[in-house]
């Protein structure tokens, strides 16, 4: 019971974020960017500190209907600031939009990785109460750098029509780009809730050392991140996807490792380590170039891209971390009744790969248009993304 009633109150605040990223971009054609910050960070800080005082609470149905409000309250704007974190920084550098995106993506991870390890030495070693009324006054503290530092970015478009979503939504190129970005947050978390298990049955080392290793498989997230980023405004970012492609499947199936490939790699707790690490160093180049591809594919289809378009898309990208998120966990539950661990992360490590075969044929489309679309004598722009300039006379006609 405790545990169901656990996982409802966690699962409610991705599940939040899935159906308030689009309203955020609505929200950002509309109003100011930094009221929208002020509004939802102020907000994200007062639940939380009533959040703080529900230990005090002893009538359980009470208990259980305030966490889970508390709870889609903060996952409803929270979903917000991550809109706004990744819209705002996007407009203020079109140039390096992947290193800005590197760079949040990586704020947010480490926000995941040292938050329930933070909360649980608060809680400890103080109480319930200081375990969340501290998050609540660094919230505030954000909230008080915001409205003293923060810049009025311009996310704004008067223009904006439902039009413009509809043509996204039916545009099967970028929604599969979005798609792609949730698929790699389902590898990513499909084996979170199984890899404690594993590791205790198979190697007698218990939650700590599963801990490590999703630690580890974290900081490669960090680590790589930046640099990853950097690159993919330079280069071609639709390189790095198809790399991911190829590479992140076949390391897939080494997590277990796949019982064929046990005879050349022997499960170890060094073994999962190091992949998970890679992993890691992997997923920044499954998940990045998806934003930057969904606003080039627009622009190479309707030779513009106008901020409401920049917003809804990024509202989309926003979106696929917690579906796949959430994806990821619920797949991995419902096949840990039916398979082992290694037999589970096999079969996606399958998926996997007929996932990246779409990819690849995806690209090849992508590059067919793109190639329509540019002049010979501008062969480079191909190899670009997002930022690259197209013929201003060719516009692709589907």
């Amino acid at each position: 019971m405790f545990l169901a009633l656990s996982g409802t109150i966690l699962a409610a605040v991705p599940l939040c974020y899935v159906v308030v990223c689009p309203v955020a971009a609505w929200m950002l054609n509309k109003w100011s960017s930094k009221g929208i910050l002020l509004v939802s960070t102020g907000t994200v800080s007062m639940v939380t500190l009533v959040f703080s005082f529900m230990g005090f609470i002893t009538n359980n149905a009470i208990y259980i209907t305030m966490t889970t409000l508390i709870r889609i309250v903060q996952g409803f704007f929270g979903g917000i600031i991550d809109v706004v974190a990744f819209a705002v920084t996007g407009t203020m550098f079109p140039n390096n939009r992947a290193l800005t995106t590197a760079i949040v993506e990586s704020s947010l991870n480490v926000a995941i990785a040292t938050g329930p390890f933070s909360g649980a030495i608060l809680y400890e070693n103080l109480s319930f109460l200081w375990a969340f009324l501290i998050p609540a006054i660094l919230v505030g503290l954000v909230f008080v750098a915001s409205f003293i530092g923060a810049s009025d970015v311009n996310c704004k478009d008067d223009t904006a029509s439902r039009d413009s979503v509809k043509t996204v939504v039916t545009d099967i190129l970028i929604m599969f780009a979005a798609w792609h970005s949730a698929f790699a947050q389902l590898l990513l978390n499909f084996y979170i809730p199984i890899l404690a298990p594993y590791t205790q049955e198979f190697f007698s080392k218990g939650p700590i050392f599963a801990g490590i290793c999703l630690l580890v498989n974290t900081i490669g997230i960090i680590v790589s991140s930046p640099f990853l980023g950097y690159l993919m405004d330079r280069y071609n970012p639709y390189v790095f996807l198809v790399a991911s492609a190829l590479s992140l499947p076949v390391t897939y199936l080494f997590i277990g490792p796949a019982p064929y490939l046990q005879s050349f790699v022997a499960p170890s707790p060094d073994q999962l380590l190091v992949v998970l690490a890679l992993i890691g160093f992997q997923m920044p180049m499954a998940c990045y170039p998806s934003l930057i591809i969904m606003l080039d594919i627009f622009k190479v289809k309707h030779c513009s891209l106008p901020q409401d378009v920049q917003n809804f898309i990024t509202s989309l990208y926003c979106a696929s971390f917690p579906l796949g998120a959430c994806l990821g966990v619920f797949l991995s539950g419902v096949m840990a009744k039916y398979m082992s661990f290694v037999d589970s992360v096999t079969v996606m490590g399958y998926v996997a790969i007929l996932e990246s075969v779409l990819l690849l044929i995806f690209a090849a489309r992508v590059w067919w248009i793109k190639r329509d679309v540019i002049n010979p004598g501008e062969k480079k722009a191909l190899f670009k993304g997002e930022n690259s300039t197209t013929s201003s006379a060719a516009c692709y006609q589907q």
